[in-house]
Order: structure tokens, then C-alpha cells, then sequence
């Protein structure tokens, strides 16, 4: 019987932490390339409708499935690195873990879900409800795994149970899965989205079950109303009415915020972030901001951080050594820089934690 305990972690006790993350790398997953035009990704779900894989009367949407990011990189035998699924439906479990990622030793990798009115094709209105909706049918489950010594050890929030009815609710919710409901019901793919998915939560469940922690559910204790406002990103921004990555951005910022103060340096893939937060030269970050390229920020997050250790070890740096968070879309993500994005991954959680020269927290 799967009958697991609740481990609470207090937000402010996590700030009181000497720990800290060399680099935190930051998916926020919209399960397209959206900023170039709503092309098919590794990040796009069974039979979604994209431009590249548009549904049509022979192919219904996308054939192939979503692919699984998370789990993977803790077998990768890192020496330290934490590593979690996140939704800006749950904030107190969002900024919890974005706090805990900033200060873990080693490095962090955080996939949040992202919902794209445009690309998924939903009412701006409806991108919290898609959000929640999401985690709630067990589409977007919110697990957390902490990897120390090359040992994982997993946990979660939620969002393991496959509710069929708000699956097939959520499935309705968005235009680019509308082809499965009209002008036929498509049982059998709507069946095969669920199942795949069903497989993939009862493949965390048994891993919860063998690298588990004592209290296997995390719960994040925030209050809410003594968190200061972000102090990263000047209000507004370019990105569509209703898009999810708005809701990333305020709850990641506000959670950085907590922990660094203005102490930090954004490094942004190409992507819908850094499209509309640096229109016309004129950039919304009111802190350190450098904008890469698809294949190569997280390298660049990477050098930013080692590079300032390396002085500091020198004596050539005299403040405190800065957090860094790389932001990256599904392309830098999932496809076109995930080599990068992986090696960088395990430089910073074990090469560099290995380094006794490279040890400036």
C-alpha cells in the first residue's frame, strides 16, 4: 500500500541555508517552438496540432510523445543536483522549490508547466484553470528529486492520479487538441494520450516507492503576504494576454528575489522570454540580464558562474559570488540545445563541486 508521509519545508527556513546553487537551469515548457511559430518540439504531446504537424484527415496532430526530461538527469551519477517539476497554478510549491533549487549545492534543473494561449489555442481567461486543471488530472504531476553522491531520492506534491474526466476536460479545454473531439470523437487517441501518460506516472510512482525519501510528499510552507515583490522585472511585459510564462516569471522572480536580492544574473535562450522582455533594445530586467542562443546559453550561464568563482579564488573578486538562472524555452531545452544544456548540467553539479579551487559559495 502506497501510503506515503508529508514533509513540511519551511520557505524561510530554506533562506537561512549556507547552500547554494551554482547554476539553476530553468525550463518553462509551452510543448512548442511558440516564439517562431508554433512548430512541433520534443516537448509537444501526442497528437497536438502545431504548424509543422498540423492535424489533418490522415495524421491527427503530432505521432510520437511527449518526452521525459526530469527523470533522466538523475541517473546521469551527479554528484549533487536537485531536480523538479513546478506549475504556477500551485505558487506556494512553485516558489518553494525555486527557492530550495537556489540554494541546494551543486546545480538545479526546474521544468515548470507553461501554458501558450496562441500556440494551444485557449482564451486568455482560462490560463490559470488550464493550469491547475493540468496537475489535476495527472497530466503535470509536481515531484522532486535530490540527487547527493549519485544517489537519487524522489518526492512529490501532487498530481500522480489519472482523473479520466478532467483529462478529457483538460484535453477540450485547448483548440490544438480540438480535432479529437469534432467533427469525430477520436476514442482511441484520447485513450492513447492518457495511457502514455498513466504508464509514465506509475514509472514515478515506483521510483517514489525504491529512491523515496522518509516523508515522501513535500509541502511547501509560504506565507505568501510577507514575501516581498520581485525586484527583477519592471512591470509589464510583451508577452501575449494570458500567457503562462507571465506567471513563471513573476513567481520565479519573486521567490529570486527572496533569496538573492538583486545578487543574481539572468542568462535567456532565444525564445518567448527574451523576445518580449528585450523589445526594441529596451530590456524589462532591472538586473543582469544576457540574452543567448538556442544551443548555447546554458554554456554560457555555466562559464558566467565559474568564471566568477575562478576570480574569487584568486582574490580578484571581492563581492559575493552571484546565483545564476538560465532560462530556456523548449528549444534550447528539449531539442536543439539539450546536449549543451545537459553537459552543463553535470559540470556544474559535479565537476565543479569536485573542484576544491572552485568551492566560493
Amino acid at each position: 500500500m502506497f501510503k506515503p508521509e508529508r514533509k513540511v519545508i519551511e520557505f524561510n527556513e530554506i533562506l537561512k541555508r549556507k547552500e547554494k546553487s551554482n547554476v539553476l537551469f530553468f525550463n518553462y515548457d509551452n510543448e512548442a517552438f511558440m516564439n517562431t511559430g508554433i512548430q512541433e518540439s520534443g516537448g509537444t504531446p501526442s497528437f497536438a496540432s502545431t504548424t509543422t504537424g498540423p492535424a489533418g484527415e490522415k495524421i491527427p496532430g503530432k505521432i510520437g510523445v511527449k518526452q521525459d526530461l526530469v527523470t533522466p538527469f538523475a541517473f546521469y551519477g551527479t554528484k549533487s543536483l536537485f531536480l523538479a517539476t513546478t506549475n504556477p497554478a500551485y505558487p506556494a510549491d512553485f516558489m518553494g522549490k525555486v527557492a530550495d533549487a537556489l540554494k541546494s549545492n551543486g546545480s538545479s534543473f526546474i521544468q515548470s508547466y507553461s501554458s501558450c494561449m496562441r500556440g494551444w489555442r485557449h482564451g486568455a481567461k482560462d490560463a490559470f484553470k488550464i493550469s491547475k486543471l493540468a496537475t489535476d488530472c495527472g497530466y503535470w504531476p509536481l515531484y522532486t528529486i535530490r540527487v547527493k553522491d549519485g544517489i537519487p531520492k524522489f518526492s512529490y506534491y501532487r498530481g500522480l492520479t489519472i482523473d479520466k474526466d478532467k483529462f478529457v476536460e483538460y484535453l477540450k479545454s485547448m483548440g490544438k487538441f480540438k480535432h479529437l473531439f469534432k467533427p469525430k470523437f477520436m476514442e482511441k487517441k484520447i485513450d492513447e494520450i492518457i495511457f502514455y501518460t498513466q504508464q509514465r506516472n506509475e514509472k514515478l510512482i515506483s521510483l517514489i516507492r525504491q529512491f523515496g525519501t522518509e516523508k515522501e510528499i513535500d509541502f511547501y510552507k509560504v506565507d505568501r503576504k510577507r514575501l516581498q515583490p520581485q525586484q527583477h522585472l519592471h512591470p509589464g511585459h510583451g508577452l501575449c494576454p494570458g500567457c503562462g510564462a507571465g506567471m513563471v516569471l513573476n513567481q520565479m522572480a519573486t521567490a529570486a528575489t527572496a533569496v538573492a536580492g538583486n545578487n543574481i544574473i539572468y542568462v535567456n535562450n532565444t525564445s518567448c522570454v527574451e523576445v518580449s522582455t528585450a523589445k526594441d533594445n529596451v530590456i524589462s530586467w532591472k538586473v543582469p540580464w544576457v540574452h543567448h542562443l538556442f544551443e548555447s546559453g546554458a554554456t554560457i550561464a555555466e562559464a558566467i558562474s565559474v568564471t566568477k568563482k575562478i576570480l574569487k579564488s584568486k582574490g580578484l573578486y571581492k563581492n559575493e559570488i552571484p546565483y545564476v538562472i538560465h532560462i530556456g524555452g523548449d528549444g534550447s531545452t528539449y531539442d536543439i540545445g539539450f546536449q549543451f544544456l545537459k553537459a552543463a548540467m553535470i559540470r556544474t553539479s559535479s565537476f565543479v563541486e569536485m573542484n576544491e579551487y572552485l568551492n566560493q559559495k
